[in-house]
């Protein structure tokens, strides 16, 4: 069964700014289409990504390529064919077709009989959307995940069975307390062709040109107030109201401004004290390693391999190298009290100011 999505794609020339499109020759035309995406449609449908997608980027890039149709005809050769197509990142396959120059279309399906006059409606977009047909899919149900049953002119509904979903696409239903509509995806499928309609069912994707004359225009028409919305909801001010006068945004906004450069300057001057105190750190560990070399020196003497702990204690965390010190200092200390009776702090006698009796007596008999 075919089936067949319309999807206001992106319709792109090298006038309308696609300007990665190949070089136009004396026999070419070229037209990039954003033919569908992975996004939800009005078929209530999803184009699954891994299976589908790829599936008609490749078909889309074949020898062979797809057909450029007009309004999805029974037979048609079509105005032309694919010759490349991408599928980004984002899942938009952009599919780009070749349009001869100068030909004259017999093919009743075409409703512009010259190329000419049809990239003349693309550019001036009187041409501006598309719709994918596609084959061999499988439709299963996003709900129960089971395949969907289809609509027939001549029988209405298939009959219902246990090997097919239940559910009415586009219903809501009741499933654990939400409200959840009901929606597929389309597995597997390939693309037979793209056509060029008046009215697409994929609201996700738009004409950009045609997307940014009518943001120009809405510009042009907006009120102060809704201006001013817009700059709120932009800028994240709530201070702005949508009831404000211009003035009054003005100097809300001004407010705004001298706010942050205040705020600024703020965090400029908490840098420079952070700037400060990591010199300030820096000059202290400095100083620790140095007392640790030190005290090891005086604890383990010819022993202490000062290069290597110089290196050591430069990567220690400051409560560790403050043990550190702390460590040698005590095991210095320790071998030196038990070397020898003097230690660092000694002080000599004090000097006598007072001749004892004994003294006078001596220095009598010598005379």
């Amino acid at each position: 069964m075919e089936n067949v999505r319309y999807i206001p794609g992106i319709i792109s020339t090298r006038a309308t700014g696609a300007d990665d499109l190949p070089e136009d020759d004396d026999e070419i035309y070229w037209l990039r289409i954003l033919s569908t995406n992975g996004e939800l449609d009005k078929h209530n449908s999803i184009m699954d990504p891994e299976t589908t997608l790829k599936n008609f980027e490749a078909d889309a890039k074949s020898e062979l390529g797809i057909v450029l149709n007009d309004h999805h005809p029974y037979r048609s050769f079509g105005y032309g064919r694919s010759r490349n197509a991408v599928l980004t990142s984002k899942n938009e396959l952009l599919i780009d077709f070749a349009i001869p120059k100068n030909f004259e279309y017999d093919d009743p399906a075409c409703k512009f009989k010259t190329s000419e006059k049809l990239m003349r409606a693309i550019e001036l977009q009187l041409v501006n959307q598309a719709s994918i047909e596609f084959f061999e899919a499988r439709e299963i149900c996003n709900l129960c995940q089971l395949p969907i049953r289809r609509y027939s002119w001549y029988s209405d509904w298939e009959p219902q069975t246990d090997e097919k979903c239940a559910h009415k696409m586009g219903k809501y239903y009741e499933i654990d307390g939400k409200r959840v509509k009901a929606t597929y995806t389309v597995y597997d499928a390939r693309l037979k062709g793209v056509s060029l309609v008046e009215f697409g069912s994929n609201r996700n994707t738009s004409i950009e040109k045609k997307r940014e004359m009518r943001s120009f225009m809405e510009e042009l028409l907006m009120t102060d107030q809704e201006w001013i919305a817009k700059l709120r909801d932009v800028l994240n001010i709530p201070n702005i109201k949508s009831t404000d006068e211009p003035d009054e945004v003005v100097e809300t906004l001004k407010a705004e401004v001298t706010s942050l450069r205040e705020q600024n300057e703020t965090l400029k001057d908490e840098k420079a004290d952070l700037i400060l105190d990591a010199e300030d750190g820096k000059a202290y560990r400095e100083s620790l390693v140095d007392e640790g070399i030190k005290q090891g020196n005086r604890a383990y003497g010819d022993k202490f391999d000062e290069e290597y702990h110089r290196d050591y204690y430069a990567d220690l965390p400051i409560d560790k190298l403050q043990d550190a010190v702390a460590h040698n200092k005590k095991i210095g200390d320790a071998a030196l009290s038990a070397g020898r009776s003097t230690t660092d702090d000694h002080e000599p006698p004090p000097e006598k100011t007072r001749a004892t009796e004994r003294d006078r007596r001596r220095r009598g008999r010598r005379r």
